[in-house]
């Protein structure tokens, strides 16, 4: 019998690319699983690209709990798992009697599931994806490999820009971490036009248009050919992430899907434990994860306002880049 299994991941991009592994893994282990991962609207494109997921399930979070049981029941799902603390998909999932309900038992809804994980994520022991991956254990898959975020560079249309070679630079987070300063993101897009020669590509959303001008102008200054790109569409910005000969991120999706894409990728993490590139740091084949030499993990101060990602040098981004190998 086919086994139906939907996870739950109505959030950021991040958290999406974080989850695919898991995906992979069942696969292996259950080669005839049918997986469907619910996921919110604007997310759904990258689900396309994951090969190892069966179906999208694109999930409206305004729907009103009854309507949200009928949902999930139509998924015909054996079972779920659970990785944000969603209190009404989780009561949705029991009202819609799915066999099997898997989510951490730390949550105060934790009674509505039928396999608990009693396990920590705050102290980042591990990166999300090996977190998610040992959730299999609770259905009976045990393994020690963790794979690597699987998207389809193929189903990718590509985006035309007036040059052929480029670096990406990605200075927002969405407010999802702290971000690495303006005047360092400056000074690095003048070194790196200084090595490469090549075009700097700032990355965003529409409504960061004119803050990027406002970099990019004074990286113009330094002589930088700079260009910037805000659009909407993830495809889009995926198509050009995946032809960057660089990717230079904070802790945000656009950097999670440069390197799940195998791109050459820098991110830049804060030091507080919860955000840590411990717990959060990109996964991809050709990737560095920097953090703040200034406080060891264990001695955090938490500060309200993080700033420590600023603390993060120049020299230690540049020797990042240098390991890369990319020249």
């Amino acid at each position: 019998m086919t086994k139906r299994i939907l996870l739950i991941r109505p959030d950021k991009i991040g958290d999406l690319i974080l989850t695919l592994p898991m995906a992979t893994v069942i696969k292996q282990s259950l080669p005839n699983a049918h997986i469907s991962l619910l996921v919110r609207e604007y997310t759904a494109p990258l689900v396309g690209l994951a090969p190892d997921v069966d179906e999208t399930v694109i999930y409206d979070t305004d729907l009103p709990l009854f309507d949200t049981v009928s949902f999930l029941r139509a998924t015909n799902s054996d079972i779920v798992f659970f990785f944000g603390s969603k209190f009404k998909l989780t009561l949705a999932a029991f009202l819609a009697q799915i066999p099997i309900r898997v989510g951490r038992a730390a949550w105060l809804h934790s009674f509505l599931f039928n396999r608990r994980i009693y396990e920590h994520r705050k102290t980042a022991e591990s990166n999300e994806a090996e977190y998610n991956v040992r959730m299999l254990n609770e259905i009976g898959i045990a393994t020690n490999w963790t794979p690597l975020p699987n998207l389809d560079q193929t189903l990718i249309s590509k985006v035309t820009l007036p040059f052929s070679e480029y670096i990406v630079l990605h200075l927002t987070t969405g407010g999802s971490a702290p971000h690495w300063n303006d005047k360092n993101f400056i000074e690095l897009g003048s070194w790196l036009n200084r090595i490469f020669k090549i075009p700097i590509v700032l990355t965003g959303l529409p409504q960061d248009h004119e803050y990027l001008f406002s970099i990019g102008a004074r990286m113009k200054h330094s002589n930088c050919n700079v260009h910037i790109h805000t659009k909407s569409s993830l495809l889009e910005l995926a198509s050009v992430l995946k032809d960057a000969k660089l990717v230079v991120s904070g802790s945000t999706g656009p950097g999670h899907i440069a390197a799940a894409l195998g791109v050459p990728t820098i991110g830049l993490f804060p030091g507080v434990v919860p955000l840590s590139k411990e717990r959060w740091g990109f996964r991809g084949k050709q990737t560095m994860n920097l953090s703040t030499l200034t406080w060891p993990k264990a001695a955090c101060p938490h500060c309200k306002d993080c700033i420590c990602i600023n603390e993060i040098s120049m020299a230690q981004v540049i020797k990042g880049i240098k390991d890369l190998n990319i020249y």
